[in-house]
């Protein structure tokens, strides 16, 4: 039974626009990431190339718009462990890896 939700792996620059645009088209989308935080290697350059923009100033407000996406599920640190099924049949398992030592604890001292 589909259900319009679909699995981006990858919180790069290119998973964080593919996540955009398809939650901008009406999709459920998650968005699974391996590390704690998405922006991938472009959050740690200076500047783009060929316009030499400050790479912060382009990313820093797409990663602001898919914390704040309504149609975007955000998995980070996790991991894609299994996919089976078919074709717009697909079952995903997403092992999300503890950002604390528990789910309680927020580092508040």
């Amino acid at each position: 039974m589909p259900t319009n939700r679909i699995l981006v792996l990858g919180g790069g620059i290119a998973g964080i626009e593919a996540a955009l645009a398809l939650a901008n088209m009406g999709y459920k989308v998650t968005l699974v990431e391996k590390s704690p935080a998405i922006g991938g290697k472009m959050a740690m350059l200076d500047k783009t190339f060929p316009t030499l923009d400050c790479s912060i100033c382009i990313e820093g407000p797409l990663i602001s718009d898919v914390a704040r996406h309504p149609n975007i599920e955000l998995l980070a640190p996790a991991e894609l462990m299994d996919l089976t099924g078919s074709p717009g049949d697909y079952r995903a398992r997403i092992l999300v890896k503890p950002r604390y030592v528990t789910d309680d604890c927020t580092k508040c001292g």
